[in-house]
């Protein structure tokens, strides 16, 4: 019972920093049309920036700077290759933001090398909760706590001002934005920075709980896309649904069937498009 209950406790935790990850994503293909497969590679950013800036400027300073120099990259992204697709096939958008990941990929390898890179938890987060049997990294949970208050200030912020009501427009229908008199490339632009800092923030939480190296962009971004299918385009309870369903299944899958966990979230997300195209709370691509 108690291994049980530590794999629900990291299960859980790790489903909410996949919908962190996926956030983005899903923001980016509702307002533009894209599978931002940059997105991945974005996610690297954030953990290297994190990486490089941490032993002179300490966590939070590390943290904020990570975050806003991969925003600033997204705007560069999506200024010079994504706005070039937009209205065209989603394939083009797919090609062009993959071969953007493989070229910064292969950059990060050559200044970085191969070997991963680990980083300490800060210090006011070290150590381990006990609960009974239950043991409780304090930074599992900091990183929890930190993925709630970001998905739940992304919520009151879609729901609650101007700005949210025009991207949730966007969702639904960008060419009437830009019919009202709303800029729509900075719209656009602006869903896209914020798309590339999400998935920055998600890279720099990650670091201290999984090894940094060039390709761990890849090994989130299938999950990412995986929340988004299950949860719903648009929805950011879905976000949320869909990312506690994938990563509660890897973890407490590993415990009953270890072999075939990393294919299961893949059958989940197979039965639920088949019977629920839109997602398990999508709504005609506009956010609840």
């Amino acid at each position: 019972m108690s291994l049980f209950l530590n794999l629900f406790v990291n299960g859980v935790i790790l489903g909410l920093l996949y919908a962190t990850i996926a956030l983005g994503f899903s923001l980016v293909l509702g307002v533009s049309g894209v599978l931002n497969f940059a997105h991945g590679v974005l996610f690297a950013l954030g953990a290297y920036g994190y990486w490089v800036l941490k032993d002179f400027m300490g966590f939070w300073p590390a943290l904020a700077g990570a975050t806003l120099i991969v925003g600033v990259i997204g705007v560069v992204v999506e200024r010079l290759l994504v706005r070039r697709v937009y209205g065209e096939d989603p394939l083009f958008g797919l090609v062009i933001t993959m071969g953007f990941a493989m070229a910064v990929e292969q950059v990060l390898h050559m200044i970085f090398g191969a070997a991963a890179k680990t980083v300490n938890p800060p210090d006011f987060a070290q150590g381990v909760l006990f609960m009974g049997d239950m043991m409780i990294p304090y930074y599992r949970l900091f990183v929890a706590l930190c993925c709630v208050v970001v998905l739940t200030g992304t919520w009151l912020v879609l729901n609650n001002t101007a700005f949210g009501a025009i991207v949730r427009a966007g969702m639904y229908d960008s060419e009437m934005v830009s019919a009202l008199g709303h800029d729509l490339p900075l719209l656009r632009t602006a869903v896209f920075a914020l798309g590339a800092m999400a998935a920055a923030l998600s890279g720099v939480l990650a670091s201290s709980i999984w090894s940094i190296k060039p390709g761990m962009g890849g090994a989130f971004l299938m999950p990412s896309f995986l929340v988004v299918l299950i949860g719903g385009l648009g929805s950011i309870r879905g976000t949320v649904l869909g990312g506690l369903i994938v990563g509660l299944t890897t973890s407490l899958l590993s415990l009953v069937i270890p072999r075939f966990v990393d294919i299961m979230p893949y059958v989940i997300m197979a039965v639920v498009v088949y019977f629920w195209p839109r997602g398990l709370l999508g709504k005609q691509n506009i956010l609840e």
